[in-house]
C-alpha cells in the first residue's frame, strides 16, 4: 500500500506540473503582454537549458516533493517506476521546462491573424516554420508540438539564434528566453547584435535560473527597446 500510494504521489506531482500549461491560454507571458507584432519566440536549448529554474515556491515545494517522492520509491521498489517518475517531476523543474509551461498557453492565447513563429537554438538553429505564420488552430497547435518536444543539449550560439531570427522577414519582436551565457561571451553578442539590428527589432528577454547572466540579458533588451525580466515570479 506503502508503494502504490508513493507512485501516486508522484503521478499526482507530475500531473500538476503539467497541469499549468496543457490545457491553459494567456495573453500575456512572463508578464509581457501578447502586442499586435510580428513576435519571433527563441529559445535557448543548450544543455544549461537542462539545470534547475528555482521558479516560484510553488514550482520549488513540487520538485522538492517529487525528488523526495522518487527517492522513496526507489529504494523500496527497485527503483525503476521512482526513477522514472521521479526524473520526470524534476525535468519539469528544469529551465527549459519552465519555458514550456509559461510559453504553451502564450502561444495557445495568440489571436487569429497574428504573425508569429517559433525558433529554438544551440549549436545551430531549430525552426518550426522558416517564416511567420498567422495564427489559426493549425498554427497555434503545430507551434506548441514543437515546443512541447524541444529536448536540452549542445552549446549557446546565442549570437545566431539572434541573427536568424533578425533576418527573418516580417520580424518586428523577439522574445528571448536563455539563461544568457552564450558561446563567445556577452560582449561578443551585444557588439553582432549592433551590427545587424537596422531595423529596429525589439528584443524582449527573459533570464531562467540562478547562474543566469543578468547584465547581459538586460543589456540586450535595454539597447533594443525591450523588456528584461527574469522567471522568478
Amino acid at each position: 500500500m506503502k508503494k502504490v500510494r508513493l507512485i501516486l504521489l508522484l503521478g499526482t506531482l507530475l500531473s500538476m506540473f503539467q497541469s499549468c500549461y496543457v490545457m491553459k491560454k494567456s495573453d500575456q507571458f512572463f508578464g509581457i503582454d501578447t502586442s499586435t507584432q510580428n513576435t519571433l519566440y527563441l529559445i535557448d536549448i543548450s544543455g544549461s537549458m537542462e539545470g534547475i529554474d528555482e521558479g516560484s515556491i510553488k514550482d520549488q515545494v513540487m520538485r522538492e516533493a517529487g525528488n523526495k517522492a522518487g527517492n522513496l520509491v526507489s529504494n523500496t521498489i527497485g527503483g525503476k517506476i521512482g526513477n522514472l517518475l521521479g526524473k520526470q517531476v524534476t525535468k519539469e523543474a528544469t529551465k527549459l521546462g519552465a519555458v514550456k509551461r509559461k510559453l504553451i498557453p502564450a502561444l495557445k492565447g495568440l489571436p487569429d491573424g497574428k504573425k508569429f513563429a517559433v525558433f529554438a537554438y544551440e549549436d545551430d538553429v531549430k525552426k518550426q516554420s522558416v517564416e511567420l505564420r498567422i495564427a489559426n488552430n493549425m498554427a497555434r497547435t503545430s507551434a506548441n508540438i514543437f515546443v512541447e518536444n524541444l529536448k536540452a543539449g549542445g552549446g549557446t550560439n546565442t549570437s545566431l539564434g539572434l541573427v536568424e531570427a533578425l533576418s527573418t522577414p516580417g520580424v518586428q519582436e523577439i522574445v528571448l528566453m536563455s539563461d544568457g551565457l552564450p558561446n563567445g561571451g556577452p560582449a561578443a553578442v551585444l557588439e553582432e547584435i549592433r551590427k545587424v539590428n537596422t531595423n529596429n527589432v525589439i528584443i524582449h528577454t527573459i533570464a531562467f535560473g540562478e547562474d543566469a547572466d543578468h547584465n547581459f540579458m538586460r543589456t540586450l533588451a535595454q539597447e533594443n527597446n525591450g523588456t528584461f525580466i527574469t522567471s522568478k515570479m
